[in-house]
């Protein structure tokens, strides 16, 4: 009876082949398409399994030669008595000086990955150092969508796909809320948020694309930067406007901010600096948060100024009050090194002082703070 009931299946199907093929290729189609979006996650965030992931940015020991970056890491390590658990470098996709474009070099990302460190790249839309060149219109959120970069972008996912089959994170339009980056908000006519969503998801189908698949995109803003961008305090405007710049969970595998205080001008904790835009951030997402640059300065007239705001804010308040929070990371230089000609000469290091150095000590060694994000 089976036997006779296949076969009147068969033919039925053969028959509706014949009558509609039309229908039944668009059938094939659509099953394909579903099964293949590039629209969905490819990669999946390397969350710890325990405890929160303690990462650095250091620059590189020679400024002109990027593969000493893991050298720097070294220096650290010896420092502080254990490696991190990541850290991260920038490029920038054009070289201002020759007007090539930088290709990818997986070389750079395996000197961390070698020393047992998860890699993190900065890719910046960009030609020019710091906070310089916002006028640049080729790097602008329509430009991007509209694929004049294609070909750049096309040969670096490739390339990424080709040579470097492990996970690392790739931070491209990072602090996109402010205006001093050639990608960033009210930068090269950069003003509608939806241009900005198409240039994010156009660079992301492209990776997916290529097949590289161990990309882990990071969707970075500024902290506390709900309440102020570019010196407008409306906060419901602000609050709508990051809402909009977020591309959505399917193309983003980390949420990350970066917040720094200074005795100068904006000294507050670490709570008051993130609780705002991290209660922003995960009611928007469901995705796990990386603290991604963190720092603070000294301040003459209170010695353990720094130091305090270290061990309250990672020993206490990040456990305890950001539960999202699966990754941190210190940036461990000057801002006049990483940005150029600036006066502002912040020295953010966790060695700007013994007390400093100590508190930093006390949050490396703690239980807290062994998570891994290497796979």
């Amino acid at each position: 009876m089976l036997k006779y009931l296949l076969i009147a299946f068969v033919l039925l199907v053969s028959v509706f082949i014949l009558l509609y093929p039309k229908r039944f290729l668009q059938s094939l189609n659509l099953f394909k398409s579903r099964s293949q979006s590039p629209s969905q996650s490819s990669s999946s965030p390397t969350v710890p399994s325990s405890g929160i992931a303690l990462g650095v940015y250091e620059p590189a020991a020679d400024l002109g030669n990027p593969l000493t970056h893991g050298t720097a890491v070294d220096q650290y390590t010896q420092e502080l008595g254990k490696k991190p658990a990541f850290a991260w470098f920038s490029v920038r996709w054009q070289n201002a000086n020759t007007g090539q474009y930088n290709q990818f070099d997986p070389a750079i990302l395996e000197q961390y990955r070698t020393r047992g460190i998860m890699p993190g790249l900065n890719w910046d839309p960009s030609k020019g150092e710091g906070l310089k060149n916002t006028d640049q219109p080729e790097f602008s959120w329509k430009a991007i969508a509209s694929g004049e970069q294609d070909t750049y972008i096309r040969q670096v996912a490739a390339s990424v796909s080709a040579s470097y089959p492990y996970p690392f994170l790739m931070r491209p339009f990072a602090e996109m809320d402010g205006n001093y980056y050639p990608w960033g908000y009210n930068a090269n006519g950069n003003t509608n948020p939806a241009d900005f969503v198409a240039a994010w998801r156009h660079v992301v189908d492209i990776f997916r694309k290529a097949g590289a698949t161990k990309v882990q995109f990071v969707w970075c803003q500024r902290a506390n930067d709900q309440k102020i961008i570019d010196g407008n305090t409306n906060g419901q405007k602000n609050s709508d406007l990051l809402r909009q710049l977020y591309p959505g969970d399917d193309y983003v595998d980390w949420i990350a901010l970066d917040g720094y205080v200074s005795y100068k001008n904006n000294w507050r904790s670490l709570q008051d600096e993130f609780q705002p835009s991290y209660d922003l951030l995960t009611n928007l997402s469901a995705r796990p948060m990386i603290f991604y640059e963190v720092g603070a300065t000294e301040n003459p007239a209170d010695p353990i100024a720094k130091a305090n705001w270290i061990t309250q804010g990672f020993l206490t308040t990040i456990p305890t009050q950001f539960p999202a929070v699966k990754a941190v990371n210190w940036m461990n230089a000057k801002n006049s090194w990483i940005n150029p000609g600036t006066k502002n000469d912040a020295d953010w290091a966790v060695d700007t002082s013994q007390n400093a150095l100590n508190a930093w000590k006390q949050v490396v060694t703690s239980p807290l703070y062994q998570g891994s994000l290497f796979q």
